[in-house]
């Protein structure tokens, strides 16, 4: 089986996650905030939630709705705080949210304008593997619709393997506030050109095209500079060899560690797997040597590593705390019959992170 036998059969078996919330959640939700008093509006961020989000962001809003609403507690923290912020909290960004309070977000303030809809990139940052920005949708008469919409990037205006994630446009009852979405753009391990391994530039223009619906002939183009932030940075990798269980055998490609995610690469070996059959999915857990852990959250993106059986699977996670001294890799399946997951212990890597 080749290369592009295996990746075809990875996005045919790939779990499918909503990219919006229940519209009954979403219209109460709405409601709840209505029933708070108006906050001015500061353009300081981001909201949404980004591809692999949903899940946690409608866990949260159900442990948020099934207490009449929103608690008086809770109303009253939230009014104190912008309401970018609010959001962050309710989808359990942690990471942008953390960055944004630690002034490490660039402000492009970039804008386009077509037919009396703008659209506009307030906030952005550049983890080296990721890069998040979020785009802002206004309209003259300030009156919105949950427009779809489609991004398009290059590098330098080169076209290179990138995945775009997006959450639905919204503006989430707010009345006078632009209606948003965090938008995250990541690259491929491996380039499709020449197979060799592929990272963003440090430094790069970051062109986008973007569509909104029923303005397809009139695409919103930006030239964006974008500059990696440095600010604690750690790539962890390990030469220990593959672990196996069953039909399963994986290695660590590498853990990516900075203040605004935490990246876990890992490399599934799919020689002893019937890929003609729906598979079962590993999910991963991190834990650092004081028992805190990240838990994936089901989104991911990979592609197949050039003259091997295997998949290069990336999976985005909130940041530790504090950076780990030892991180344990603990995959797990989900049971079918009870919905808790099962860990593998045949599977589990612990690695060191060198100071």
């Amino acid at each position: 089986m080749d290369l592009n036998d295996i990746e075809m059969k990875l996005k045919n078996s790939r779990v499918t996650i909503p990219d919006e919330l229940p519209q009954m959640v979403g219209e109460r939700m709405a409601a709840a905030f209505e029933e708070l008093p108006s906050l001015p509006v500061k353009r300081r961020n981001k909201w949404l939630y980004v591809c692999g989000s949903a899940a946690a962001a409608f866990a949260v809003c159900l442990a948020l709705l099934g207490s009449a609403f929103v608690s008086p507690a809770m109303a009253k923290s939230l009014k104190g705080i912008p309401f970018i912020q609010d959001l962050f909290q309710l989808t359990h960004h942690i990471g942008l949210q953390t960055a944004d309070e630690k002034g490490m977000m660039d402000e492009p303030n970039a804008s386009v304008t077509h037919h009396g809809v703008t659209l506009r990139i307030p906030k952005l940052v550049y983890s080296g593997s990721n890069i998040y920005f979020v785009l802002e949708q206004d309209t003259d008469d300030h009156l919105f619709t949950n427009r779809d919409y489609s991004v398009n990037g290059k590098v330098n205006g080169e076209i290179v393997d990138m995945t775009v994630s997006q959450g639905t446009m919204k503006n989430w009852g707010r009345t006078g506030t632009p209606s948003a979405s965090v938008v995250t753009i990541s690259h491929q391990e491996f380039s499709s050109k020449d197979h060799t391994p592929y990272r963003f530039p440090d430094e790069f223009t970051l062109n986008l095209e973007i569509t909104l619906a029923g303005m397809e002939k009139d695409p919103f183009i930006f030239d964006i500079p974008v500059k990696k932030n440095e600010a604690a940075t750690k790539i962890v990798t390990s030469n220990d060899p593959p672990k196996e269980w069953k039909q399963f055998k994986i290695s660590l490609g590498k853990i990516e560690l900075t203040p605004v995610m935490t990246k876990l690469t890992i490399n599934e070996d799919y020689a002893k797997q019937d890929l003609t059959q729906r598979r079962e999915r590993l999910g991963y857990v991190l834990e650092d040597q004081d028992g805190n852990q990240l838990d994936w959250a089901g989104g991911g993106y990979g592609g197949g590593i050039p003259g091997t059986t295997m998949a290069a699977m990336n999976m985005d996670m909130d940041p530790f705390e504090r950076m780990p001294k030892q991180i344990k890799i603990k995959p797990y399946l989900i049971s079918h019959e009870t919905r808790k997951k099962m860990f593998i212990p045949e599977l589990e890597m612990t690695v060191p992170v060198d100071e």
